[in-house]
């Protein structure tokens, strides 16, 4: 998979509920990211979501609350395609990622055939470990300062597969507001690192989708979460009622 294109857009689940995955694949995302950090998301729930993704076509991804084993070996026994591992600071904690996420002699990762990625233990061993470290993304998350100052050094660390450059927690960790320039220099300045090393990069995007991807060199984009497509929709409609109704009245 490593040689393939990162699945190119996607979207975050939050909600603890099956049908947003099969929503997302039916409105044609490439991916989406089961939010097992900030969504009420259990793990009978997340491989639930895992298996129906990979049923429909659509890449599931997992975002994990940390690197402890139970963090991370749930969904990859679950059969999640990638994992993205939040507050990678510097080289040293991405190497914890990949040693937690890979199987030796990369990492450390248990092994066991008789889950979904092993395909209920029809796998040949050899094969289910050379997927784990081959073909499963294993994507860091930059989400301060520090971390987007030395974002080349933690994207070359070996069985990292991309740099996902997170906003919000950048802004709030670093004291800016989100539309603050200094904020824009910082992003702008790890971008270009990143395109100098050849590291595969990842945002959240809203309006600049298309300048995110065409001029600023990244290669995959998360276009927003379940919860808000539900909640601006569900505006949407119930302004356009009041809207009219209220014309209506005049």
């Amino acid at each position: 998979m490593r040689g393939d294109p990162f699945p190119r857009l996607g979207a975050w689940v939050k909600l603890p509920a099956p049908e947003s995955v099969e929503l997302l694949a039916l409105a044609g995302f490439d991916f989406a990211v089961i939010d097992a950090e900030h969504g009420a998301i259990d793990t009978r729930t997340m491989s639930t979501m895992i298996g129906l993704a990979r049923g429909c076509g659509l890449a599931p991804f997992v975002r994990v609350a940390g690197t402890a084993p139970r963090d991370v070996q749930v969904p990859l026994d679950a059969g999640a395609a990638g994992l993205l591992v939040p507050q990678i600071e510097d080289a040293d904690r991405a190497r914890d990622a990949v040693r937690a996420s890979r199987f030796p002699p990369l990492g450390g990762r248990g092994a066991s055939t008789s889950g979904r990625a092993g395909r209920w233990g029809l796998e040949a061993l050899g094969d289910y470990l050379r997927t784990g470290n081959e073909d499963v993304r294993l994507v860091v998350q930059a989400e301060s300062a520090g971390a987007l100052k030395a974002i080349a050094e933690i994207g070359e660390v070996p069985g990292v597969d991309a740099v996902f450059i997170g906003p919000t927690d950048l802004a709030v960790s670093s004291g800016f507001g989100e539309n603050d320039s200094a904020l824009a220099d910082l992003i702008g300045a790890a971008e270009r690192r990143c395109a100098e090393h050849g590291i595969t990069l990842g945002t959240t995007a809203s309006g600049n989708a298309a300048e995110l991807l065409d001029s600023r060199g990244y290669s995959f984009l998360i276009l927003g979460a379940d919860t808000t497509m539900l909640r601006q929709a569900a505006h949407t409609l119930v302004s356009a009622v009041h809207t009219a109704t209220t014309g209506a009245d005049r």
